[in-house]
């Protein structure tokens, strides 16, 4: 069995509700990711960002073995807000990475999310964790911080979008 299989299917906390992406999230997804605030500190994620990219992510979630994405709902609307998961890799420790759009910025999700999907990984025996952010991202490096990951490597970005930039890499201890 993969890890990516003994991860819950959603993950349910104060104010969020942790869920597999669907198609119906498209266009919610298009308008929260297509903000350049939002894409540029990502690694990977396209801008503009269109309703192909979003119809892409949704369809290969499901189907990427080394991956595993949950869509950061609201538990009241169930509307999509931004994006969480895990990467996996055979010679390093997974990797944790999110996004929340920029409309809710500010409020605590971002740390409640992270909290949930690591709490639920770490249950698991999932362990360590660790998440990579540009060191200029001082939002993102509180999340993280807040959540109980701290420094443990500043290197430089070999991201073609960030090439040379300083970079964190960070592990979620407790």
């Amino acid at each position: 069995m993969r890890l990516t299989d003994t991860l819950p299917q959603t993950i349910a906390t104060e104010r969020l509700l942790l869920r597999a992406p669907r198609m119906s999230d498209a266009e919610a997804l298009v308008t929260e990711a297509n903000n350049w605030k939002v894409l540029e500190p990502t690694a990977s994620l396209p801008f503009p960002y269109l309703p192909e990219h979003a119809e892409g992510f949704i369809t290969r979630a499901a189907h990427k073995p080394g991956q595993r994405s949950y869509v950061i709902a609201g538990s009241g609307d169930d509307r999509l807000k931004g994006v969480i998961g895990f990467y996996f890799f055979e010679d390093r420790p997974v990797e944790l990475g999110y996004w929340l759009g920029e409309s809710h910025w500010g409020q605590g999700l971002a740390p409640e999310a992270v909290t949930g999907l690591v709490e639920a990984a770490e249950a698991l025996g999932i362990t360590p964790i660790r998440a990579r952010v540009l060191a200029g991202n001082a939002a993102s490096v509180r999340v993280l911080q807040k959540t109980g990951f701290v420094v443990i490597e500043e290197t430089l970005s070999v991201v073609e979008r960030h090439r040379g930039r300083p970079l964190l890499l960070m592990e979620r201890r407790r």
